[in-house]
């Protein structure tokens, strides 16, 4: 199967009065429809600079490179603003993280759904545009979306859950074929977590769309992802099967296995990771 995101050698590099700041450096990847590739990594790692960089969201003094950045065949290296606004919300779409506070304070839930429909099809009538905003909220298993409770509301008076729910509902609303969701569960309770990402498995089984899952939560991503990809310092230290994340061999990813906290047993103090600055250079 031909891959769907390909990047080779990507870097992101932010320069400074103090010299560049390498973000993210010589990250290479693939992603395939249907797929699930979790990025885990500690703050600071490059996983939502990378996310940035594919919906070309970064801006000078920021600086994108790679050997290779495609989506479906189409090289995005240099693609002109114009034409990237077509892929935006069409093709590619991104969950940022807190997606409440990512939602338009003084617009109504419903009116920023309806918007993203109406650019991407002008003529499409607002009564139109209304009935696919209610059918796509309800999409995402909001109560009674039909009744437009939540389509009516102000983004402040939405739980965490909620909101969360009306933003994949936004990004997923024009069927795109790759979707960056960054921290999509983040400060959420479990229930709610399990909530949001059967909503997101069952996108990705019903269109083929591929997914790029973002997060720190390593037991999360290994129960859900198809392949783990581990950052640090903008470089990928090891990749592997999901189901075999457990037994991943690189020390910076034992680090983090070892730094989960567990409610069995008496573990005493959690380790602490012991950073090696060779994990910098070192090849993958």
């Amino acid at each position: 199967m031909a891959d769907l995101l390909v990047l080779d050698d990507l870097h992101v590099t932010f320069h400074s009065d103090t010299g560049p700041v390498e973000a993210v450096r010589g990250l290479s990847l693939a992603v395939q429809r249907g797929e699930r590739v979790g990025i885990v990594g500690e703050s600071g790692s490059g996983k939502s600079m990378t996310g940035r960089a594919i919906l070309g969201l970064i801006r000078p003094p920021g600086e994108v490179r790679a050997h290779r950045l495609a989506f479906d065949g189409q090289d995005l290296s240099h693609l002109p603003e114009r034409r990237f606004r077509r892929l935006r919300g069409r093709r590619i779409a991104m969950i940022l993280q807190d997606p409440k506070y990512s939602l338009n304070p003084v617009m109504r839930v419903g009116r920023q759904i309806v918007e993203a429909f109406r650019t991407a099809d002008p003529a499409l009538s607002r009564r139109a545009a209304r009935d696919r905003a209610l059918a796509a909220l309800a999409a995402v298993q909001i109560p009674e979306a039909d009744l437009g409770r939540v389509y009516d509301a102000w983004p402040h008076e939405l739980s965490g859950g909620m909101g969360q729910r009306v933003m994949i509902a936004m990004m997923v609303a024009l069927g795109p074929d790759l979707l960056i969701a960054d921290e999509p569960t983040s400060a959420l309770d479990v229930t709610v977590q399990m909530q949001v990402l059967a909503i997101l498995d069952d996108l990705v089984r019903a269109s083929g769309m591929g997914l790029m899952f973002i997060s720190h939560d390593l037991n999360l991503v290994a129960g859900f992802c198809d392949r783990v990809v581990v950052m640090y310092a903008g470089r990928v230290m090891e990749e592997c099967r999901a189901a075999d994340l457990h037994a991943a061999r690189h020390p910076y990813t034992r680090g983090l296995l070892a730094a989960l906290p567990s409610i069995e047993g008496d573990r005493g103090d959690l380790p602490v990771l012991q950073r090696d600055p060779a994990w910098r250079e070192a090849p993958p």
